[in-house]
């Protein structure tokens, strides 16, 4: 699997997650954060694709740092958390000052 893949696959899993089915207002509240988040993968992937077109040798190390980013700060739920971040990164330093 390549970086591209990985960073897609964790947006994916993150934001739009599973497919849905049935019926009731929770499920129709997913249906539409699943619509959603896929009209903004769509527009995200137009604009990496334009970033890059200018830097083509970046985009494997451009995924990666996508992808790391959105492992470190991101739970499964799509809520912003620091559990995976080190704490010797002092994360906390750059956020409070």
């Amino acid at each position: 699997m390549t970086k591209e893949q990985k960073f897609y696959k964790a947006l994916q899993d993150v934001f739009i997650g599973a497919r849905i089915e049935g019926q009731g207002g929770f499920v129709n509240l997913m249906s539409i954060k699943s619509n959603y988040n896929r009209k903004i993968e769509d527009i995200l992937k137009k604009d990496i694709e334009a970033a890059l077109k200018s830097y083509p040798k970046f985009r494997d190390e451009l995924f990666d740092k996508l992808y790391s980013f959105f492992s470190r700060y991101f739970t499964e739920s799509g809520s912003i958390y620091f559990n995976s971040t080190l704490f010797y990164n002092e994360i906390y330093r750059i956020i409070y000052e």
